[in-house]
């Protein structure tokens, strides 16, 4: 069986704010599909720091093989993100390149003015 060739992580990173949730927000990482006749699905890396420096901290399975996309919900901060492919008999591909995204920290409006009587 021929080894999955890598895929490359399309770097579309969409950061959304989700309402009523404590300073999170949802990444949406896209790419292009494998097209081996073979493929399983897909498995999502990413971690704080890039891969050059430590290993990623978290690892989502994707057993759909027809995904080309795929959301993370994450705390502010820096992230780092991967994609592999697998096929039925577990060969898993090289690493995409490698892609990151900034959440900002929301912070909460400054004071309100001094209340003004209204007659």
């Amino acid at each position: 069986m021929a080894r999955i060739p890598p895929i490359i992580l399309l770097a579309l990173l969409f950061v959304t704010f989700l309402a009523g949730a404590a300073q999170a927000a949802t990444v949406t990482l896209a790419w292009d599909p494998n097209t081996e006749s073979d493929l399983a699905g897909y498995k999502l890396y990413y971690g704080s720091s890039p891969r050059t420096q430590a290993p990623y901290t978290q690892t989502v399975v994707i057993n759909d093989k027809a995904a080309t996309s795929w959301q993370v919900t994450l705390d502010p901060g820096v992230y780092y993100f991967a994609l592999t492919a697998f096929d039925t008999a577990g060969n898993e591909s090289g690493f995409s390149n490698e892609v990151s995204a900034q959440i900002q920290e929301v912070q909460p409006p400054g004071k309100p003015g001094k209340p003004q009587l209204v007659q």
